[in-house]
């Protein structure tokens, strides 16, 4: 297994649904509300579905926050690895069936919980390990800019433009987590990811 680039594939993976719609998902001025908490099943990854991942954003105001948290098993039971996002949020807007938004990054760390995971990463710091090096286990170490694997994320204050779908309680993402080359609108994919996002909260 390698766990950094398995969950930043897996952190993108998606889900099942919890809470009923709510009656509109549109502000008065134009805006979408893209406000609360989604979340995903716990997701299946990895060789022969071995592992699994739960993911959750929350977005309160102009705050955008994510956890993906990737398990050794696919009952989503012991933890190995975490990635956090946070960042600012601005939009969305409405085009056709779709939002517009984008969102500055803040901060983006990755915690391995395991030991494995810990020496896995410190044997391959320009791999797995995202040219860093002292790894500890439940320590967050910044990624924001950082290659990890086949993943480069995008710097501290950097803008992202993206576009979501929502469909009752179900949102989707056509770049967040996985793509973080989409730096201007010019970039914005058009189509979403597989992975859906259901509404636990408001």
């Amino acid at each position: 297994m390698k766990p950094a680039s398995t969950l930043l594939v897996a952190a993108s993976v998606a889900v099942a649904g919890i809470l009923p719609a709510p009656a509109s998902t549109h502000a008065d001025d134009g805006k979408v509300d893209l406000q609360g908490e989604w979340t995903t099943d716990c997701l299946k990854i990895g060789k022969n579905d071995r592992h699994g991942i739960v993911t959750r954003i929350t977005i309160r105001g102009e705050s955008m926050h994510a956890v993906s948290q990737i398990y050794a098993r696919n009952s989503c039971q012991q933890p190995t690895v975490q990635v956090r996002y946070e960042g600012a949020l601005d939009g969305g807007l409405k085009d056709h069936d779709s939002l517009l938004f984008a969102h500055t990054v803040t901060s983006i760390t990755m915690t391995p919980n395991d030991p494995a995971v810990v020496d896995h990463y410190n044997g391959d710091p320009e791999g797995t390990g995202c040219g860093l090096s002292g790894w500890k286990e439940n320590i967050p170490f910044d990624v924001d800019g950082k290659t990890c694997a086949a993943i480069t994320f995008a710097g501290r204050g950097e803008t992202l433009f993206d576009r979501a779908w929502i469909e009752g309680n179900r949102l989707r993402f056509a770049a967040f987590p996985v793509k973080w080359s989409n730096r201007s609108p010019d970039d914005r994919p058009q189509s979403p990811l597989e992975t859906v996002y259901y509404r636990t909260s408001y």
